[in-house]
This record gives structure tokens, C-alpha cells and sequence, in this order.
């Protein structure tokens, strides 16, 4: 794939099989975006959990509060910042990206970073260095950075010295209803 052009995948089969071929390539970086607010993490994690087995993944988010809310019924109860979880193949270490002291609470070496949900960074919200600090600091093969919803005050372009791939999930395929009101939650704005 050529830097920086993005692939419009749209539903879940394609989604999926773009995640699989970023794990497989020499990439470095893939941004997911779409309308799909709570599933694209979700589907990068279930290709991860089909590639790797007993892997180190680290899972940037917002928040530490905000684990078990991304992560629903996998993540059982509120870990700490650095707390190994494991989650079907692979175990995983979660920190903020909002809070720089629980960064160097997390492993320096693992196979694949998530970030979500990114849109804060997107808008200005919270500085780059939350993501810069994770190729300064940490040693991985592969970064997933994933919006939570594509609202047009987010600047995706931010994202693209840290990617070679960018690829959208949108709903409109599994449930037009969700992927019309996001769409027009989105136009509102």
C-alpha cells in the first residue's frame, strides 16, 4: 500500500480482512475511522486475537475509567494503569493517553499498540505527544490508532507520520438506523 491513501473498507468482512493484512505486512501504522463508534477496536482486537497468540498488547485510551466501558463484558473488572489482563490469545496492559504518569507503567516492549478512541487528539484536545511518547519510548511491531466518531473538527491528517494504512468502518452495512444517526449526529455538529 502507498502511504497515506486511504482504503474505503466499509463493512465488517472488509475491515477485518484489511486488519489482517496490516498485521501480515511490514507496516508500521493503520488509523481505523467510521461510523462504527463501538466496534472498530473491537474488530482490530478480534484480528489480533486470531493472529497472535500470548502476545503483549497495549490498549492507550482516553481514560483509565474507561477500560471496561470500551471493553464491555472482556475485561471483568477496572484494571490499573500497567495491570496484565488477559483477553482470549494475548494479554494486555492498559494506560491514558490523557495521563502521562501511568506510561511508564506499562511494559516497553509489546506486539501491538491500540489507541482509542483518538478523536480528542484529532481535535486538538490533547497534544501529540501521547502518541509520539509510544515511538520514543516503547519497542512494537504495530500501532492501531482508532476513532470513536468521525466528526469533521477532527484532523485525521495529524495521524499521518504515524501511519501507512488508513481504512473506514462504517455501520451503514450491519445497521443503516446506527450509521444514519451518527451521520446526522455528526451533520449537527
Amino acid at each position: 500500500m502507498i502511504k497515506g491513501v486511504e482504503i474505503m473498507t466499509n463493512n465488517k468482512a472488509n475491515i477485518i480482512k484489511e486488519i489482517g493484512e496490516f498485521l501480515d505486512s511490514d507496516e508500521k501504522g493503520m488509523l481505523i475511522t467510521g461510523t462504527h463508534q463501538y466496534k472498530k477496536h473491537i474488530a482490530a482486537m478480534y484480528v489480533i486475537n486470531e493472529k497472535l497468540k500470548n502476545k503483549r498488547i497495549l490498549f492507550r485510551t482516553n481514560a483509565m475509567n474507561m477500560v471496561q466501558t470500551h471493553l464491555k463484558s472482556m475485561v471483568k473488572k477496572q484494571p490499573k494503569a500497567g495491570e496484565r489482563v488477559r483477553i482470549d490469545n494475548n494479554v494486555y496492559e492498559f494506560d491514558a493517553f490523557t495521563s502521562s504518569g501511568t506510561w511508564q507503567k506499562t511494559s516497553g516492549d509489546v506486539s501491538v499498540i491500540i489507541v482509542y478512541p483518538i478523536d480528542a487528539i484529532a481535535r486538538g484536545a490533547v497534544k501529540l505527544d501521547c502518541i509520539d511518547d509510544l515511538f520514543d519510548f516503547k519497542r512494537f511491531d504495530k500501532i492501531i490508532l482508532v476513532s470513536w466518531t468521525d466528526n469533521p473538527v477532527n484532523d485525521y491528517s495529524l495521524f499521518d507520520k504515524y501511519v501507512d494504512r488508513k481504512c473506514v468502518y462504517d455501520a451503514e452495512e450491519e445497521d443503516p438506523a446506527y450509521h444514519a444517526r451518527v451521520i446526522e449526529s455528526i451533520d449537527r455538529k
